[in-house]
């Protein structure tokens, strides 16, 4: 039996990473059956994906805890429970599990990393996975007593070892920089591209040409933590080509209070202005497709350690990307080969999409750029995700 807990987040949040993290595991231990345990609503999200193999996969769920706390003794509370809840359900899980059982753990709260830690050092055949978010930065970047924090404990969690035990990271970089600063060992690190996408619903673009009128989006929450004030800044300076029709610049997501001073009509975003509005899924895809490029504005060392669901977004829907160079994409372009273009700064941005908007070679090189993301898009397949983490864990198995 495999037990997979999703111990932190609800509703449609993580459903996809979810669903794709089961069909892999499911590849990587084909024989066994599986249990999904989490809280109602994402229960309900994720389980629509297997309706017709409830023979092998069954779902429980257990409460959910995520709410705004208002205050601090809210916020206290709030931690205390989470524990009481996170122990109630790991104390749950390890004393079901028969010689041969597995857990793997998709996301729970920092607080309780290190009480998943010392469980797994009392029950020491049960072989657990941990899959590591994005937190895991802040072992490295925190700006914030709050982001020292969750640097500690994940630091915390490192330094307590326990036998059967793996770290699964969701970018290959991750692994990378853990081990090179010591962080974990090489036979307690795995790791995977975990897409956010569908993996088996592929969108096919077959683009005939770039638009007439070039439509470049940022897609995904925009505020400051992305730099997404330098769009804003970039449009101003594209003010002539916007305004003449040749050039449409939009934001496809939830506008943060950050972003709120920088706001103007140059940019289209689908809220009508409003501040933390989210935009249905189905309007949110709508919009993606139409693009003919996706822009970031990530810092140098933004999404080294988590997987950027808005980055996975361009891929599915096969979108060229004009981005900053950072590590993050400089490691993605060596993987995926020329997917769009690098900048250095926001003025070679804008001299590119100048160039974009007059020169013929650019709108040759577009066909060329979508079967770059095509073929990289094939990469990520459930079969081949699965194949490389089974001869990893075997590898790590074999130490």
């Amino acid at each position: 039996m495999i037990y997979i807990v999703e111990a932190f987040v609800e509703d449609y949040l993580h459903v996809f990473a979810n669903v794709n993290l089961i069909k892999i595991f499911r590849n990587v231990y084909s024989d066994e059956s599986f249990v999904f345990i989490s809280p109602e609503k994402h229960n309900h999200n994720v389980k629509k994906y297997f309706e017709s193999e409830f023979s092998k996969i069954s779902f429980e769920t257990i409460i959910n805890l995520n709410s705004s706390p208002r205050s601090i003794y809210d916020r206290v509370n709030l931690i205390f429970y989470r524990l009481l809840r996170d122990y109630r359900v790991l104390n749950s899980v390890f004393k079901r599990c028969r010689p041969g059982d597995k857990i793997v753990i998709t996301h729970i709260h920092f607080f309780s990393l290190i009480l998943l830690k010392l469980f797994k050092k009392k029950y020491r055949s049960i072989t657990t996975f941990s899959v590591i978010h994005g937190d895991v930065e802040f072992v490295f970047f925190s700006n914030t007593k709050e982001q020292k924090v969750v640097g500690f404990f994940h630091e915390l969690m490192f330094k307590v070892k326990a036998e059967n035990f793996y770290y699964l990271f969701l970018t290959p970089i991750s692994k990378d920089l853990l081990l090179g600063a010591g962080k974990t060992t090489i036979d307690e690190t795995l790791a995977i591209e975990l897409p956010t996408f569908p993996l088996e619903d592929k969108f096919n673009s077959n683009p005939i040409a770039i638009s007439y009128k070039v439509k470049i989006g940022h897609i995904g929450s925009a505020g400051l933590r992305k730099n997404v004030d330098l769009f804003y800044k970039l449009a101003i300076d594209l003010e002539k080509s916007i305004c003449k029709g040749d050039l449409e610049l939009s934001i496809v997501g939830v506008l943060e209070n950050t972003i709120a001073p920088f706001l103007n009509p140059l940019i289209i975003n689908y809220v009508d202005n409003e501040l933390n509005k989210a935009l249905s899924r189905e309007l949110y895809d709508q919009k993606i497709a139409t693009l003919d490029y996706v822009i970031f504005f990530y810092g140098k060392n933004d999404f080294i350690l988590r997987s950027s669901a808005a980055f996975f977004d361009a891929i599915y829907y096969e979108k060229p990307i004009i981005a900053l160079r950072n590590t993050f994409f400089d490691d993605v372009f060596k993987r995926a080969g020329k997917i769009g273009y690098l900048c250095e700064s926001i003025k070679e941005i804008e001299t590119l999409i100048t160039l974009i908007l007059k020169e013929e070679k650019f709108k040759l090189e577009y066909l060329n750029l979508v079967e770059n993301i095509k073929e990289y898009k094939s990469s990520l397949s459930i079969t081949d995700i699965s194949f490389s983490l089974k001869k990893e864990i075997e590898l790590r198995q074999s130490l």
